[in-house]
């Protein structure tokens, strides 16, 4: 081969390895491009959000449902102070752990000892309650199943007691007061709840 065709064949694998090099050139360039467009719609999206809502923390991607058997919020101590559980634990109260009746599921508010004072709850009968507690009892009782019978309860613990609900048969309301026997709207024999 001599010295001519070899330069002719050189020079052509010279301009072949130019061209390439000039592809790869604008592969590069539009791939930082593309890098660089990212980067700045992303901060747009992050300085509209702080615009809109204005926080200074980068946006948390939503999600649809958190899907939990139990949440506890704490205090400062560590204590539960909110408990959202299906089905709830025992109740606590003064430290002794006592036995809650029927499982419930719901929501329950405990005060910074740690004694349960309250909450939104449904058990397995289909039974829905919400009370508020003092310390081993529930002192405001809203109560409601789905045999249309329902009642709000007042109590102080102390043999105070005002109560009023509705039965399938009708209206009803109770007095009681330590000492004298309980006032019963209308008379009758049916049970009230207590």
């Amino acid at each position: 081969m001599n010295s001519s065709s070899s330069i002719y064949a050189h020079s052509r694998e010279l301009v072949g390895l130019r061209k390439k090099y000039q592809l790869l050139m604008r592969m590069v360039l539009a791939i930082i491009i593309l890098w660089l467009a990212t980067i700045l719609v992303y901060f747009a999206t992050f300085a509209h959000a702080l615009e809109t809502n204005g926080s200074t923390a980068p946006p948390v991607p939503q999600g649809e449902s958190l899907r939990v058997r139990e949440l506890v919020v704490v205090d400062a101590n560590g204590t539960p102070r909110v408990r959202i559980a299906a089905p709830l634990p025992d109740p606590i109260m003064l430290g002794k752990r006592s036995k809650r009746g029927d499982s419930s599921s719901g929501v329950l508010l405990y005060d910074a000892e740690g004694n349960e004072r309250g909450g939104y709850v449904t058990d397995e009968e289909r039974n829905v309650a919400l009370t508020l507690d003092e310390i081993n009892r529930a002192a405001v009782h809203l109560g409601v199943n789905d045999r249309g019978e329902m009642h709000f309860a007042l109590s102080n613990g102390r043999g105070g007691y005002a109560a009023m609900g509705v039965l399938p048969s009708g209206a009803w309301f109770r007095l009681e007061k330590p000492g004298q026997p309980a006032t019963v709207l209308p008379a009758t024999t049916e049970e009230k709840p207590k």
